[in-house]
């Protein structure tokens, strides 16, 4: 079986200059937890998923105290709406991740699931051969070979 008989087709995209509080009101409105980022020409940049907008767990450096960083910030949760709140205008291209694996169409279902439990990538863009989004896999569209949907 190939990749484009799996994958969900003409996703929803964001712009790569649309602003993080434009991604997270497609993000909640869709109930994704990541989007491809794309250019003018619907080519991909990157992708968005829902850990880029969250606080996460890091070591202080030279030490091992760990605190929350967002944004690359060190941050409480006392700051933590404020700084949601200064970064409501930041584009989704600062934050998304750039460099994300893709498959195309016609390759074989294994290449796109072997990279979906290796990586930490959850949403799995599918490509033209000019990099143009057409699909996307997630780990969940293999659930849908069990129940025979495809």
């Amino acid at each position: 079986m190939k990749v484009g008989e799996l994958m969900t087709k003409d996703p929803v995209t964001i712009p790569e200059e649309a602003t993080l509080e434009e991604a997270a009101r497609l993000l909640l409105q869709n109930r994704y937890g990541g989007l491809p980022a794309v250019d003018e020409k619907g080519r991909l940049k990157g992708v968005l998923q829902v850990e880029e907008l969250l606080p996460r767990p890091e070591n202080i450096p030279f030490s091992d105290v760990e605190a929350w960083q967002l944004f690359g910030e060190w941050v409480d949760e006392d700051a933590l709406e404020e700084v949601y709140r200064r970064y409501q205008t930041t584009r989704v291209k600062e934050v998304m991740r750039k460099e994300v694996p893709r498959v195309h169409p016609e390759d074989p279902l294994g290449r796109a699931l072997e990279l979906l439990l290796t990586t930490d990538i959850r949403h799995l863009p599918v490509v033209d051969g000019e990099d143009r989004v057409v699909g996307i896999l997630t780990r969940s569209d293999f659930l849908k070979l069990i129940l025979k949907e495809v």
